[in-house]
């Protein structure tokens, strides 16, 4: 104590607390850095030994040591950035251990710095400290946390956080988030606060992947809903938090190549794209036009093979602030030109199954055809940011705020059909009636631009505001996907169990031009009344928005028929270029824009009003309640015959959501937190519109909607434990449940004699609860991360069940199952193993995500749902720092080579004997789908001043 006041005297700026212990022991020093106020510990302040000069910084945990040491008299020099230096002097003894917990307060001259430092969103620290200080119950990941690891998009960043899981697309990158068990359709996505519309042609949520993580300061994931957010959210809302402008001149650049390792194996199938025609024919003709076949040109079906080129990854930012601090500005750029593709196998499913044996024994699947697919995509994801701020004065401020985003994949599938149910062999093999050779081609163009207007003012001592004016603009484009097919019929030997093909012949040519635009203009407006209740702080808050939506969607489609050969009834295949085709009827000629329905204008305007007020008793109660009144009013109208239903619709609702949220403070780091809040979800454009599309939902079938869909509605409960240690150490436990009200999932439907579709349903009420853990924890340079939750829902759905009775009669009934929501899975869990040393400039992550199994196609029929097979992805990362301003990385994803999995539930019979399929692994289930992507590697170069 008596050092401590002696300290204080001659350095009266900072306060240091010296506990020396005395061990048998050699001589050492061990010690914590802290900060006075937030008794946080310090990453990376400099501890130099004196009079070796031997200097330290200290770990993620703020500790630092210097071991081996002799008898006699040291001092140490301890400084931090906005920190007065501390130098002070202290004996060792041969066989002791000295140890130190310093407090360094801030540096009267540099306060401005440590101000600064508390506005860096995208350090760990700042992480951390707004998890721990935020009204809602929410996880963040920092860009610091994200440049060190294995993840270039935000869609493979977003599976490492707690309680959400990732949908993959088919070059086996993550695409849409699953938070808490919730579909992907029930999340938000906002850029900096504010939500942004969807460049699909179908839905409403956002593609994660469109967003390289080099823009991003943070990633929110915010899992309670306070009243002055949209209420259309809950699974949870995504808020990705753009670079802000530094508080001093700031230059970051990165360039990187890589390759899959997939295309060691095999080369990449790819299409000249000058030939395309952006829009279909009838829209450069006009309506009514007659297409000549000229109008559809065959160079985008004839495919080079050849080993791609080295990915490429580069990026910049560049930001600083003028005007004595008042005007900020930063720019932001990345692209990435990747070559990804998978190697898949899938058993398409027919629209009816054989009866059961009877009503004791399951019914079995039956598959109408054997796809063996390749699949090659080139990636071009490239985005811009700015931000330019400017502070009016202590009170007033302005932001413009603009982003452009796009993602570019030409992919080319290469399919051998095998057409299910010709001939069986003596050795109990079930062969194949025909074998189709497919190849498509397809370009899809999407792109988000957002810009951003806000402002906060401060109207009087004790009101304040802030507002926003946004435009959004989304679009996509897939001009011509083309796909042209031919066939060989299969002559088996069955003496000798083998087969010769027939001559192949032209089959029908496809060619689809869908394209759409989605556009937001929006307000938001809040007010905030500061004042006392008992001497308790207290703001009330009131205030709403407007959006106004148009979406318009464009779909036409050509079916081309072969000319016939001379001599006979078909066309004889030689090549895609020699290949001739017809319109029959000549009126297919004109497409099919007139009576479909992919062909659709959407207005849609959201109003919501709210009250809300926010109540701190004794900085140990927090509360906010209040209430959002949203209106919504949809209406649409489609090409389709005004005869048939969904052709148009006016829709109208208004939702009362009420909600609370109360946070208990045991201590400063300690805290338990109750929630409760009323949320809704608006069905997807093309949920309500009868339009068929290949490949929303899944490549094989078609997905049709309902125009008599409802909007679902979810209570929601929450209640979360968490504890911040000091240092970047954090632990959370937490429960939530859901009621949901006329949920929505995608379900196989007979389409009359076109075989099964797939279309949205409500499924009355579900019931969904979970638990989540999360923890960080470091031990010097090491440490470890991860979170596990456990969610469980209830659902009752309605299935078929065809069974034989005793006599030989098929029976068919309904029965009513229990099962999970689709797209759950009842377990999912992360782990990292971290290391960072700020003295070796050398950081280290090893990362594995588990995803449990999860529903991911709902069957007509009892036991035969489609369920993604669990999952275990690995992936690593590391970096070193070469002196101040040069960073070599490397990152390699996918490292076990995890394949993708849809599997039945049902015994196999086609394991083995007379039915034996192909790549199936088990007789206790059926595999229908096997994807594999195979591991990708990536090193790459950063720069920093």
């Amino acid at each position: 104590m008596g050092i401590g006041v002696t300290l204080q005297r001659i350095v009266p700026s900072f306060i240091f607390l010296l506990v020396l212990v005395l061990n048998v022991k050699a001589g050492e020093i061990r010690g914590h850095v802290y900060d006075l106020n937030s008794k946080e510990q310090w990453v990376g302040a400099s501890v130099t030994l004196m009079p070796s000069g031997v200097k330290k910084v200290s770990a993620l945990d703020g500790s630092f040591t210097f071991k081996d040491l002799t008898g006699g008299q040291y001092h140490l020099v301890i400084s931090y950035v906005g920190y007065e230096k501390l130098d002070t002097s202290f004996s060792v003894s041969q066989t002791g251990v000295v140890t130190f917990e310093i407090y360094l307060h801030v540096s009267g001259s540099l306060t401005g710095v440590i101000i600064t430092g508390s506005k860096n969103g995208g350090s760990d620290e700042y992480a951390r400290r707004r998890e721990q200080t935020a009204y809602n119950i929410l996880n963040i990941v920092s860009a610091n946390a994200i440049s060190i690891s294995p993840d270039l998009n935000v869609a493979n960043v977003m599976q490492r956080i707690s309680g959400v899981s990732i949908e993959r697309g088919n070059t086996g990158e993550g695409q849409y988030a699953i938070i808490r068990g919730m579909d992907k359709r029930y999340n938000t996505t906002l850029v900096n606060g504010v939500k942004i519309p969807s460049p699909d042609n179908r839905n409403r949520y956002v593609p994660l992947d469109i967003f390289p993580v080099e823009l991003l300061d943070r990633i929110e994931v915010i899992k309670t809903l306070t009243p002055d957010m949209e209420a259309d959210a809950a699974g949870g809302v995504i808020n990705l938090v753009m670079r802000n402008a530094p508080e001093h001149f700031q230059f970051q650049a990165n360039l990187g190549t890589g390759y899959s390792q997939l295309y060691f194996d095999r080369n990449f199938s790819s299409y000249p794209t000058s030939t395309i025609n952006m829009k279909s024919p009838a829209e450069i003709t006009g309506p009514n036009q007659y297409a000549p076949v000229s109008a559809f040109p065959y160079n985008n079906l004839v495919l080079s093979s050849q080993k791609p080129f080295p990915n490429t990854i580069g990026s910049f930012t560049i930001g600083d602030r003028f005007l004595h601090s008042k005007l900020g500005v930063v720019l932001s750029a990345s692209y990435q030109n990747t070559y990804r593709g998978n190697n898949s196998n899938t058993l398409l499913q027919s629209p009816t199954v054989p009866p059961a044996l009877d009503s004791s024994h399951p019914q079995q699947p039956a598959f109408s055809d054997i796809y063996a697919r390749q699949y090659d995509s080139r990636l071009d994801r490239s985005g811009v940011e700015t931000k330019i701020d400017y502070t009016i004065n202590a009170g007033n401020s302005l932001s413009l705020f603009a982003t452009y985003l796009q993602l570019n994949e030409r992919r080319t599938r290469q399919t051998s059909d095998s057409l299910l149910g010709g001939y069986s062999t003596p050795n109990n093999y079930v062969g194949s009636f025909a074998i189709y050779d497919k190849t498509e081609t397809r370009s899809d163009l999407q792109s988000i631009f957002n810009t951003t207007l806000q402002g906060k003012n401060l109207l009087s001592k004790a009101l304040s505001g802030d507002w926003s004016l946004v435009y959004s603009l989304a679009k996509r484009e897939i001009p011509d996907i083309a796909e042209f097919s031919s066939a060989s019929g299969v002559n088996p030997d069955i003496a000798n169990g083998t087969f010769t093909l027939s001559p192949a012949i032209v089959q029908n040519e496809s060619r689809e031009w869908i394209h759409n635009t989605d556009q937001d203009l929006s307000a938001y407006l809040n007010l905030h009344y500061s004042t006392h209740i008992d001497n308790n702080t207290a703001i009330i808050s009131f205030g709403g928005m407007y959006r106004h939506k148009e979406r318009d969607n464009y779909d036409n489609a050509y079916t081309l028929s072969p000319v016939s050969d001379s001599n006979s009834v078909s066309q004889l295949y030689s090549s895609i270029p020699a290949s001739k085709f017809t319109f029959i009827p000549s009126n297919a000629a004109l497409g099919n824009a007139n009576g479909n329905p992919g062909i659709y204008h959407f207005n849609e305007d959201v109003g919501g009003l709210y009250g809300m007020i926010k109540y701190i008793i004794q900085d140990k109660w927090q509360m906010i309640g209040g209430v959002r009144l949203e209106s919504t009013h949809q209406n649409y109208v489609s090409s389709l015959p005004p005869t048939v239903a969904g052709k148009s619709a006016d829709i109208q609702y208004i939702d009362p959501l009420p909600s609370v949220e109360v946070k208990y403070s045991f201590t400063a780091a300690e805290a338990l937190r109750f929630a409760y809040f009323k949320s809704i979800y608006r069905p997807a454009f093309a949920d309500l519109i009868p339009f068929g599309e290949r490949g929303s939902s899944n490549d094989a079938y078609l997905t049709i909607g309902d125009p008599y869909l409802q909007h679902t509605v979810i209570n929601n409960f929450d209640l979360r434990y968490e504890l911040f240690p000091k240092g970047l150490d954090e632990y959370m436990l937490g429960v939530f449940y859901k009621i949901i009200n006329n949920p929505i999932e995608y379900a196989f439907t007979q389409n009359g004699f076109a075989g099964l579709v797939l279309s949205p349903n409500n499924f009355g009420q579900a019931h969904n609860f979970g638990v989540e853990l999360a923890f960080r924890k470091f031990f010097g340079n090491f440490g470890i991360s991860g979170n596990y939750t456990y969610t469980n829902s209830v659902i009752n759905s309605a299935k078929n069940f065809y069974y034989q009775s005793s006599s030989g009669q098929a029976i068919n009934t309904t029965v009513y199952v229990k099962r999970p929501l689709q797209g759950q899975s009842q377990n999912i869990a992360n782990f990292s193993l971290l290391y960072k040393s700020s003295r070796n400039g050398l950081d280290a992550q090893l990362s594995l995500v588990y995803t449990g199994e999860r529903i991911n196609t709902l069957s007509l029929y009892v036991g035969l749902d489609n369920w993604e097979k669990a999952t275990t992805n690995l992936d690593f990362s590391i970096q070193k720092q070469f002196g101040k301003h040069f960073i070599l990385y490397a990152k390699v994803n996918n490292i076990l080579n995890t394949p993708f999995q849809l599997i039945i539930k049902q015994s196999n019979s086609s394991y083995s004997g007379k039915y034996k399929l192909p790549f199936q692994e088990s007789a206790n289930y059926v595999t229908v789908q096997y994807d594999q992507f195979y591991t990708s590697y990536l090193l790459g170069f950063k720069i920093k001043f």
